[in-house]
């Protein structure tokens, strides 16, 4: 049996005390019953604690009517919501009209029934606990909900603050990017950053999911892109290891689709990688329009042990690159339409080579007007890159690769004079290129190698702009040859310290002198102007 502090309260409200001992009859063995014999007694006892879950009220008693306690408690916030029955002698349409205009809930009319008090006394409890549940369901979801928006707001800010607003700048290039979060931010991201002198890494990528988990997979995913590029020149192997380190407990199930690239800004070489992304547009110096359409492997984080491919796009004076997310082009209006890929490509189109920002401000500015107002489902992200440099002509360079022993430095040189020749470069240029193959060479070949086994040199030779442009990579201990302290020349021959003028001459006749560590090579990079030295 309950116990009675937990029965639910009606207060029974009369002045007459035969209704009151009727009523408390009824219900005393089922609830706990209050009585009061007039308005201002029943005004009291619904404002004490514990309040009365509901009110058997008289209509006509002396002083205060039925009527008047009941406007009263329903203007009061505190007693509002506790439901009134009228039990009355009154049956007429006006004056049940009048009750529930007042804010009863039913109406009993006498003489009492002790079956119908105990039907409607029920249903109108049963009722009021209804709505006590819906509003503690409610308060819980505006809970929830103000939780969730205060996650999004971080989100939005994680994503907002991992994006770069400044570009790189270089004469060859020119490069923009802006990311639109909708108001469910998801995790949306791009980058752009210099790897060394003659590379740019830049990427745009797509998580699923909201909130915070997906703004920290985004943060995660940009973070081991720019780390690994530092060192790894090629995108297959970047994206490889993010997939590698990105699927380990990825609890969440997560993934991104990403499209990373790497460009060499004075050949316009430029290796991509396309992870599960939205094919990117490349709109050529004669109007033409490709779609980067191959795709190089899954989403990222998908699975694990997934080794993916790269392609290698050459690109000439005066295209552009557009990467974006599919905010762009499954952005729908109000008739159910997307704007798709044609309306997209007509907008690159129609852009003729003004600056990358406002090509990308037009892209987000149709998006949105194509959406309508307050409309915006996903975030949009749109990155644009223009290349005013110059294709490296293949009767203008040469690769060749040679072993590790000193005669075939011989090769190397031999080689560079027959282009030398064949492009018209003067010994005055040639001579001093051919010292530091010499130098350079000789100190990989000596120095490089401890284990006594056969390794590949690579050597590659361009002339790009005016200016010759030589590569040497190879797979030795990591090494730096222009950090090492250059020898003070203003001594003796017998008073300097062994070794070091090689490269200390190399540094003085080369115009540019370059070293970076990829994953597992050295790569020297030296350049000789040919208009500085006529």
């Amino acid at each position: 049996m309950d116990n009675k502090e937990d029965k639910q309260i009606i207060l029974v409200v009369d002045d007459a005390p035969l209704n009151i001992a009727l009523l408390s009859n009824i219900l005393s063995s089922s609830y706990k019953v209050k009585v009061a014999t007039n308005g201002k007694k029943a005004i009291q006892i619904a404002n004490t604690e514990p309040r009365p879950d509901l009110l058997l009220l008289d209509i006509m008693m002396p002083g205060m009517s039925g009527y008047e306690v009941c406007e009263k408690l329903k203007q009061d916030p505190a007693t509002a919501s506790i439901p009134v029955i009228f039990i009355t002698a009154k049956t007429t349409e006006e004056d049940e009209r009048h009750g529930f205009e007042l804010g009863a809930v039913d109406y009993i009319t006498k003489p009492i029934s002790p079956v119908i008090v105990e039907a409607r006394v029920k249903t109108q409890l049963s009722l009021k606990k209804n709505m006590e549940d819906l509003r503690k369901a409610y308060a819980i979801i505006e809970t929830q909900k103000d939780r969730m928006q205060q996650e999004l707001n971080v989100g939005r800010n994680i994503q907002l603050a991992m994006v770069p607003k400044d570009f790189p700048v270089n004469h060859n290039y020119s490069i923009f990017a802006a990311l639109e979060p909708a108001r469910e931010v998801g995790g949306d991201f791009y980058d752009a950053f210099v790897v060394d002198e003659e590379h740019i890494c830049f990427c745009v990528g797509d998580v699923s999911g909201k909130g915070v988990p997906a703004a920290l997979f985004m943060a995660m995913a940009k973070t081991l892109i720019k780390a690994r590029a530092s060192s790894d020149p090629s995108t297959a192997s970047i994206v490889t290891h993010v997939n590698d380190e990105m699927s380990k407990d990825n609890e969440g199930c997560l993934f991104v689709t990403l499209f990373v690239c790497i460009l060499n800004i004075r050949t316009g070489e430029l290796l991509t990688t396309n992870a599960g992304h939205n094919p990117p547009l490349l709109k050529h110096m004669d109007g033409k329009i490709t779609a980067l359409s191959h795709r190089d492997g899954l989403v990222v984080a998908a699975m694990d042990g997934i080794a993916y491919s790269e392609q290698h796009v050459q690109l000439q004076k005066g295209d552009t690159l557009l990467l974006y997310t599919d905010g762009v082009t499954e952005a729908d209006n109000l008739n159910e339409e997307f704007f798709g890929d044609d309306r997209l490509k007509r907008l690159l189109a129609d852009w003729q080579d003004g600056p990358v920002k406002k090509l990308v401000e037009n892209i987000i500015e149709a998006t949105h007007a194509f959406e309508g107002d307050n409309r915006q489902a996903d975030d949009i992200t749109v990155l644009v890159l223009h290349y005013s440099g110059q294709k490296v002509d293949d009767e203008k360079s040469f690769d060749i690769e040679i072993g590790n022993e000193l005669t075939n430095i011989d090769r190397v040189i031999e080689k560079f004079m027959e282009f030398s020749s064949a492009n018209g470069i003067s010994g005055k240029i040639s001579n001093p290129i051919c010292m530091a193959f010499d130098e350079l060479l000789t100190n990989i070949i000596s120095y490089a190698y401890v284990d006594g086994a056969r390794h590949e040199i690579g050597i590659k030779v361009s002339l790009i702009q005016n200016a010759v442009v030589i590569v040497i990579t190879d797979d030795g201990l990591p090494f730096n040859p222009f950090t090492r302290e250059d020898p003070d020349t203003d001594l003796s021959i017998e008073e300097r310290k062994i070794g070091g003028l090689g490269i200390h001459l190399v540094k003085n006749v080369m115009d540019e002198a370059y070293y970076k560590r990829h994953v597992d090579r050295n790569v020297i990079t030296i350049v000789k102007n040919i208009e500085q030295a006529k």
